[in-house]
């Protein structure tokens, strides 16, 4: 049964009036002058109104319902003492309907949807309960805005073309972006409300507080720098087989990009391999010329690349392996993990770990019930984890693991009952509990 946060204060009243009077006529004065009543009696205490006329919950309240992890109500200056690390989640449990061939399985549709903010540390607070006939994904959110942008779809089926638009996180209410093409979506959120946009085509922009600029060009997202100066992009065309191409660094500041194909004429293939911790990138080319690969290192604004002859970019033939996707500290970052060669040439994704110490490490969630895992952000060392149940790749889960304590916080739970939780979903139909989670770098 769902119910709304709120509390009278009717019943405590009646009841100090019941225990007055009875104290009155139990030890009656003798002296005492009896008080002439009232020309009206006291006004009752409002009930707290917490619904807005569809029965949601109003901003500042929380939904209680037995499909939602637990919440706090939200302060009014959350979002202003929000900071790297926090999050943002949409919650909207569902079982989809499917068809096979033996009839038609009902689902169980959503009632209900609600957004949180979460601390690091896994303190929940409600910011909005939405219409949950209208599903809402967050794609980018940073620290200390009071809103988010989103994308009005279905995680289950999501049309590519679906516009970004922003939400208002204190009303709830969604508008267009303003400066920016209806057709682009948020790449890569970088700290200080940096965004870099782009499509499946040929366009891309950067947006920063003080600059918007446009790209001719398909580039793409794929990796930003420890301290988020700068981003590495890759091309979406097909590089030429005559010159090195294939991906650039744009300053995250001035949006400047520094193209490889400038610093390089020889044909190389790169694709970013790792950053440094002082900004620098190594990228992990093919020499088509050699049939070899090589690793080269591009500093910020470089004028050219130096080849990194101790450096393997490749996985080894036997044993295991972690490609440093996220950067996580001094000599460590974090990744895929793969065991073995033979597990190299499976699909990648299911497992994770960290290399460090000269080795390579797997990552463990703490949960029996999770087939695999991927990571979603590196924020002030601490690796933050999505987690799909085994028995159904729909459902996720949300963790951050700190390396230095080897410590593991759940942040984004199963629904603790409810369909989710029942025959179908255990089953495999597409379900889903959390249904979108950005982290604000």
């Amino acid at each position: 049964m769902r119910r709304r946060a709120g509390w009278l204060a009717v019943g405590a009243l009646a009841l100090a009036v019941l225990s007055a009077c009875s104290s009155a006529s139990a030890n009656p004065s003798p002296s005492a002058t009896p008080e002439p009543p009232s020309a009206s009696p006291s006004p009752s205490p409002a009930p707290s109104i917490t619904v807005d006329a569809d029965g949601r919950a109003l901003p500042g309240f929380v939904t209680v319902d037995s499909t939602l992890p637990a919440a706090q109500t939200a302060p009014s200056d959350l979002l202003a003492q929000s900071g790297p690390g926090w999050s943002l989640q949409t919650y909207r449990p569902q079982v989809e309907t499917i068809s096979q061939i033996d009839g038609v399985y009902e689902g169980v549709p959503a009632t209900v949807q609600v957004v949180y903010l979460v601390a690091p540390e896994g303190q929940r607070y409600q910011m909005l309960e939405l219409d949950a006939e209208t599903p809402i994904l967050i794609e980018s959110w940073s620290a200390g805005e009071t809103y988010a942008y989103v994308r009005q779809c279905s995680p289950l089926d999501c049309e590519p073309a679906a516009n970004t638009q922003t939400l208002d996180l204190l009303t709830g209410e969604i508008a267009p972006v303003d400066a920016i093409e209806p057709a682009l979506h948020v790449g890569a959120t970088l700290p200080g409300s940096v965004r870099w946009w782009q499509d499946s085509g040929a366009e891309a922009a950067l947006q920063t507080p003080h600059i918007n600029r446009t790209y001719g060009r398909g580039w793409q997202a794929a990796s930003v720098s420890p301290n988020g100066d700068y981003l590495a992009v890759v091309r979406t065309d097909s590089p030429s087989a005559f010159a090195s191409a294939g991906m650039a660094i744009v300053d995250a500041e001035t949006g400047v990009t520094t193209d490889l194909a400038d610093l390089w004429h020889e044909p190389l293939e790169c694709v970013p391999f790792r950053w440094r911790a002082d900004g620098a990138l190594d990228v992990s080319c093919y020499d088509a010329q050699r049939d070899v690969s090589r690793v080269f290192a591009v500093g910020p604004g470089a004028d050219d690349m130096k080849e990194n002859r101790s450096a393997v970019a490749t996985p080894p033939q036997e044993g295991p392996w972690v490609e440093p996707d996220f950067y996580v500290s001094e000599g460590v970052w974090a990744g895929p993990y793969t065991a073995d060669a033979q597990s190299r040439r499976l699909p990648a994704g299911h497992q994770i770990g960290l290399a460090r110490n000269a080795g390579f490490e797997p990552l463990t969630v703490p949960d029996a019930t999770v087939g695999s895992a991927h990571i979603v952000a590196v924020v002030n060392g601490q690796v933050f984890v999505k987690a799909t149940q085994a028995n159904n790749l729909a459902l996720e889960t949300a963790w951050v693991y700190n390396p230095v304590g080897d410590e593991w916080t759940e942040l984004g739970p199963l629904p603790s009952g409810g369909p989710t939780r029942g025959l179908l979903a255990s089953q495999g139909v597409p379900a889903s509990g959390m249904t979108s989670w950005v982290v604000a770098p």
